[in-house]
């Protein structure tokens, strides 16, 4: 019989300065079967939260908020705690920034408008061993040589990254502000020009080959 014991927990910490976003956040995630969720509302809290509680598996971390030195606390986390996916959570921050804490070993960007199933499927996608941008990020998509080779498009590549974070059909049309018909086609383009049968291979070839 399965129970609420067979299901893996994901241990998260949200680090915000804002009350109500950091309480919103950890109250609708720690309801979820598979999650147990903290929230400080300071760097050095999360530094001594992640230092003294319990592992956590993944810290999202705010970018302005007391103790936070840019670039370098992001990597002072990456680096003290390799055990724990840190990840940017922010409204504000800006596509430079976002690039430079990947570079430092951050496993992702998810911005504080994304919905919250969205953000569900991203945490999970993170957990997963992936890292996570959403398709907003403007990192210009042909440097990599597997999407040029195939010609996926902006929007092509956009409806992939959502794929590969677990969004529906009818997710993505939102989130993308078009139709779920469209969103088929460029899934039907996207499985064509990949050579997947169909969305989920897709998604395996897409992680596999780091298009995302």
């Amino acid at each position: 019989m399965f129970t609420t014991q067979d299901v893996p927990t994901t241990n998260l910490l949200i680090a915000d300065d804002h009350q109500l976003i950091r309480e919103m956040v950890r109250d609708f995630i720690g309801a979820q079967p598979d999650f147990m969720a903290s929230a400080v509302g300071s760097f050095h809290d999360a530094y001594r939260s992640l230092t003294d509680d319990s592992p956590f598996d993944v810290l999202l971390l705010d970018v302005q908020m007391p103790g936070m030195e840019g670039i370098r606390s992001v990597e002072t986390l990456v680096k003290d705690f390799s055990d724990t996916s840190v990840v940017v959570f922010s409204g504000v921050a800006t596509d430079h920034y976002i690039k430079e804490a990947l570079e430092v070993g951050a496993r992702g960007f998810i911005p504080k408008t994304l919905p919250f199933k969205s953000l569900l499927n991203a945490i999970r996608l993170i957990t997963s061993g992936e890292v996570f941008v959403p398709s907003t990020f403007t990192t210009d998509p042909t440097k990599n040589e597997y999407v040029e080779k195939h010609g996926l498009s902006r929007n092509e590549l956009s409806v992939l990254r959502m794929v590969c974070a677990g969004l529906s059909n009818k997710e993505i049309a939102r989130e993308m502000s078009i139709t779920e018909v469209l969103v088929k086609m460029h899934m039907r383009s996207i499985c064509k020009r990949m050579d997947a049968k169909n969305r989920t291979e897709a998604a395996v070839i897409a992680l596999r080959e780091k298009i995302i």
